[in-house]
């Protein structure tokens, strides 16, 4: 059964602690820098799914001008590896620019190891001013090794906005359905599937 109790910073802590997806002190912490609003109701969707991020367990690819979005890959990748707490590490960050001399250009291929292993995407944005969020989107989802559990999962959406990506196991993604009305968009494949 679908629960029907507001959404607030308080019920989302809540549901987050009863789901095991954060401690009872991160749930209190939350709750008292929070303090100001806890209880106030949380109307729009996308606003619950961004308020995830204060727990620490989901991170938002920016649709909006990042300026040197070539560079912002680099802070994006090692902002979700923490969400894992410590079982992925994100190192030797670089971008290969298809063409090196236009500083403008966001077109090129972001290189990084997770936990010493070589990865790359190709990244398709014109603009270095914003991200490719679908290039994004791969590499944050191929952080985690294939023995964990967790998924980093982007959540739907009915508007333009950030891509909210939230590290949750597919019992905790039915649980923030259910709970607090979050679906989830499918993974999306390797490129050019």
């Amino acid at each position: 059964m679908e629960n029907t109790l507001p959404i607030t910073y308080a019920r989302i802590a809540e549901v987050l602690t009863e789901l095991g997806m954060i401690s009872e002190a991160k749930a209190r912490s939350v709750r008292d820098e929070t303090s100001a609003y806890a209880t106030e109701s949380i109307k729009r969707g996308h606003e619950v799914a961004s308020a995830l991020q204060s727990f620490g367990v989901a991170v938002s690819i920016h649709a909006n001008d990042v300026d040197f979005a070539d560079e912002h890959y680099d802070w994006l990748l090692d902002e979700a590896a923490g969400l894992t707490d410590g079982t992925v590490t994100v190192s030797d960050y670089r971008f290969e620019k298809d063409d090196p001399e236009d500083e403008d250009s966001g077109l090129g291929t972001m290189h990084f190891s997770r936990n010493g292993e070589p990865l790359s995407f190709d990244v398709m944005q014109e603009s270095n001013d914003y991200l490719d969020t679908q290039a994004a989107r791969r590499a944050i989802q191929a952080l985690l090794p294939a023995d964990d559990p967790r998924d980093f999962s982007c959540v739907e959406r009915q508007d333009f906005g950030d891509d909210i990506m939230v590290l949750a196991t597919a019992e905790q993604r039915e649980g923030l359905r259910l709970h607090l009305g979050i679906t989830f968009e499918p993974p999306l494949g390797p490129l050019g599937s």
